[in-house]
């Protein structure tokens, strides 16, 4: 088995628990409020990471096999920022999950996978021509899965998932910038429990804490942070060192797909045409991104460069225009 092949099954391992984890952390948020709920969640993954992490966390991290000069506390670094943007993105994540349905949320999140394409363009690394293919025919999908709607139409839920992809992207990007200068155990238990913290002090804050009854009848919950918090983002960052951001991000498309399944199924939500439509799609550009090589770094030799350049600025401008917009077009539901 290739090594491409091997990271290709890790991702797939960490999508199918990101997908099944959508449905679990609905069910779980008609009960405990979004902060505390993440906070505990990230809590238990942090725990069980941690036996793994004293155990092997002497190990070398791959940078010292190329003999890259890392610093000692690199993984110290990985975690503050790493964990930052996992708790600002999953806390908005699960205050529009409380307010949406599973299935237009995981749909929605996977719109960080075009997010991670472009902001790789910004940063001068330009796809190739699959990669735009795969991401068109992802972006008709999604058309189609947000044509369906509810019957509060696009809610204030679904701008704030939409502003919590841009943060996925963000993380996605640094996750495999340190996932090669970083301990792999020690990458995910640190930035699982800063976290955890940042979760406490905002359920503190915006005084959500829950009940002592609220954790009990939400404990099955979350201790499924022990998979969707510990083994998935180990699995994404040990696959991180064999594959582009752009390619990873694509291949995490499916956790929708897998998601909007398990609403189905466990949740009873409403099964239509364009929901169906969607997920062929989705899926269809995700196996056609699947087939390009790696991106190719822009340099100022390049025929077009100045028009590029001028696209990576239009297109950074866009994606941050698109998302602010929805949450000034949306009405705000109370934290």
């Amino acid at each position: 088995m290739s090594t491409k092949t091997k990271a290709i099954l890790l991702l797939l391992t960490a999508t199918f628990i990101w997908g099944v984890s959508s449905p679990i952390n609905r069910y779980a948020l008609q009960t405990i409020q979004p902060w505390p709920f993440t906070a505990f969640r990230y809590f238990f993954g942090a725990l069980a990471l941690l036996p793994l992490a004293i155990r092997m966390g002497h190990r070398k991290a791959p940078a010292d096999y190329y003999f890259l000069n890392v610093g000692r506390f690199m993984w110290v670094k990985a975690g503050l920022s790493l964990g930052f943007l996992l708790a600002l993105g999953t806390g908005l994540q699960m205050v529009g999950l409380s307010v949406t349905t599973a299935s237009k949320s995981g749909f929605i999140t996977s719109l960080y996978v075009s997010m991670v394409a472009i902001f790789g363009f910004v940063m001068g690394q330009l796809p190739r021509w699959q990669v735009w293919v795969g991401l068109g025919m992802c972006l008709v999908g999604l058309i189609f899965i947000g044509s369906q709607g509810d019957e509060n139409g696009f809610n204030w839920g679904d701008a704030l998932t939409l502003v919590a992809d841009l943060i996925w992207a963000t993380h996605m990007i640094l996750m495999g910038y340190f996932a090669i200068r970083v301990n792999p155990w020690r990458l995910v238990a640190s930035q699982a429990a800063v976290c955890c913290l940042l979760a406490l002090l905002m359920a503190h804050v915006t005084g959500t804490m829950c009940t002592w009854v609220e954790f009990w009848h939400c404990l099955p919950e979350l201790a499924w942070g022990v998979c969707s918090v510990s083994l998935a983002y180990v699995c994404q960052a040990m696959a991180q060192l064999n594959t582009p951001t752009t390619t990873t991000a694509i291949t995490l498309q499916f956790q929708p797909v897998i998601g909007a399944t398990c609403g189905v199924l466990f949740l009873n939500e409403p099964v239509t045409a364009a929901l169906i439509m969607g997920a062929i799609l989705l899926v269809s550009g995700a196996l056609v991104a699947q087939r390009a090589e790696d991106p190719v770094k822009l340099t100022k030799e390049h025929p077009n460069y100045r028009r590029i350049c001028i696209a990576r600025v239009v297109a950074a401008v866009l994606v941050v225009t698109v998302c602010g917009m929805s949450l000034l077009l949306t009405n705000p539901e109370p934290f």
